[in-house]
């Protein structure tokens, strides 16, 4: 299995058996472990990444709720303000 690598670039594509020899490189020296993107310099992977991109990467990414766990927020928060709302009633405040 070789690794295959973009000739412009340089930055690692895929591991296969075979290649276009007119656009990629193919490897027998596998990435070292660690990198986000390997790159190989001619004698040695490096890492394809800034410091700047590998630190945004590393920043937790916001959770995606569906539409069916953002109604249920939303009924879940409808439901606590009706029942302190009933509370703030039977306690005689309102």
């Amino acid at each position: 299995m070789l690794r295959i690598i973009d000739k412009q670039t340089h930055l690692f594509l895929r591991d296969d058996f075979t290649f276009d020899e007119e656009t990629e490189i193919g490897l027998d020296v596998a990435p070292a472990q660690g990198f986000y993107h390997p790159k190989w310099n001619g004698t040695e992977w490096v890492e394809g990444l800034s410091e700047e991109e590998i630190s945004e990467l590393k920043k937790p990414q916001p959770i995606e709720l569906s539409l069916e766990e953002r109604l249920e927020s939303i009924q879940t928060q409808n439901e606590l303000a009706l029942a302190e709302l009933a509370e703030l009633i039977s306690g005689g405040v309102l």
